[in-house]
């Protein structure tokens, strides 16, 4: 349960504030690699405003995004996991962006829902200065791994001794039936199966029947 003084835009800058350095990695609707690029996103406050500047390391352009609060549709935890997308969601495409933080290191994913299935997914796979993991090999491709559930799909995004990342995702779309898509990360090579059986982070974005945005758990 999250406390009444819990602060969105202060727990939001608390984690992930500074400077990320990471690479994108673009994946096709079969999860294989078409594009990637190294990256360095900058989050700060200035002039009262949360500013998000990310820096594309192969063509040197910019992209900014700034806002005074938290727009109402991100959804912000108080570990500092959030996602982003739109509050309302029909048989159009949309999109969707998830991200999850732990200590130096961040997985965000950005997923491109057509208005039948997945176009695209971008893993992102960031840390502080030098404190990152390697990107995997060229060219990467997720493994689909059995879902659980018809219409659903199952990604697994990396499987190192450092980091297993899931994603789970609608395969197939049909309007006026709950969507939702979840992101997993086992960030300390301990994976399900394990003796230890770690809990996951976890993030994710549900959408009722009617498309509006539900809370996520």
């Amino acid at each position: 349960m999250i406390p009444e003084s819990f602060s969105r835009r202060a727990t939001l800058l608390r984690h992930n504030a500074g400077v990320w350095e990471g690479t994108f990695i673009r994946l096709d609707a079969t999860g294989l690699e078409v594009e990637r690029f190294p990256s360095s996103l900058e989050v700060q406050e200035r002039d009262a405003l949360v500013v998000a500047s990310l820096t594309n390391g192969r063509t040197g352009s910019v992209r900014t995004m700034e806002f005074a609060e938290p727009p109402a549709e991100m959804q912000i935890q108080p570990q500092g996991h959030w996602s982003l997308g739109p509050d309302r969601i029909g048989p159009w495409p949309w999109v969707s962006e998830l991200c999850l933080v732990h200590g130096d290191r961040r997985r965000r994913v950005v997923v491109r829902h057509g208005s039948d299935g997945i176009e695209s997914v971008v893993l992102v796979s960031e840390g502080r200065p030098g404190q990152g993991d390697p990107p995997p090999p060229q060219p990467h491709r997720a493994t689909m791994l059995p879902p659980a559930g018809a219409g659903q799909a199952l990604w697994l995004l990396e499987c190192t001794a450092s980091s297993r990342l899931e994603l789970a995702l609608m395969a197939q779309r049909s309007w006026g039936t709950p969507q939702a898509v979840r992101l997993r990360w086992w960030p300390d090579g301990e994976f399900p199966g394990a003796a230890s059986r770690p809990t996951p982070l976890e993030i994710g974005r549900c959408h009722a029947a009617s498309g509006l945005l539900e809370p996520w758990p």
